[in-house]
């Protein structure tokens, strides 16, 4: 397994932000998954993601749920809400939901069904609902 940023060049080793978690292919999870690194997810995952730096969901890959990231990439299927600064849609990736972004990108071939917004113009009840539960300690 192969870690690839987002123009598609494979990383040697680990990230600058010190490692990723990589969900395979063939590998169903369901839950949240708080993280400060990077997330790459091949297999199938339902739930909430929080995530300090970058999830990319792989060509085989497929998230069902809530993603708050600084980044999120798609090149396989993701039906939720997202808030991010950046959302990229790969070709052959696709979209279904609510995004709000600072930067929405889609890439020929890439599908988006949904509603999307600006993040300085998003209302901070649209950003609220978005938000992952706190866990108390």
């Amino acid at each position: 397994m192969a870690i690839f940023v987002s123009d598609n060049k494979q990383l040697d080793g680990v990230s600058s932000s010190g490692g990723a978690t990589i969900i395979a292919q063939g590998t169903r999870i369901k839950g949240e998954i708080n993280t400060d690194c990077r997330l790459h997810i091949d297999g199938e995952f339902e739930g909430n993601i929080h995530s300090k730096d970058t999830v990319m969901v792989g060509k085989s890959g497929l998230v069902h749920g809530d993603v708050k990231a600084a980044s999120l990439i798609v090149s396989g299927r993701f039906i939720g809400s997202v808030t991010s600064n950046v959302l990229e849609i790969k070709p052959q990736g696709r979209v279904e939901g609510t995004v709000i972004t600072s930067e929405f990108v889609i890439e020929r071939k890439g599908v988006f069904m949904g509603e999307s917004k600006t993040k300085e113009k998003a209302s901070k009840t649209d950003i609220a609902s978005l938000e992952l539960p706190k866990k108390d300690k």
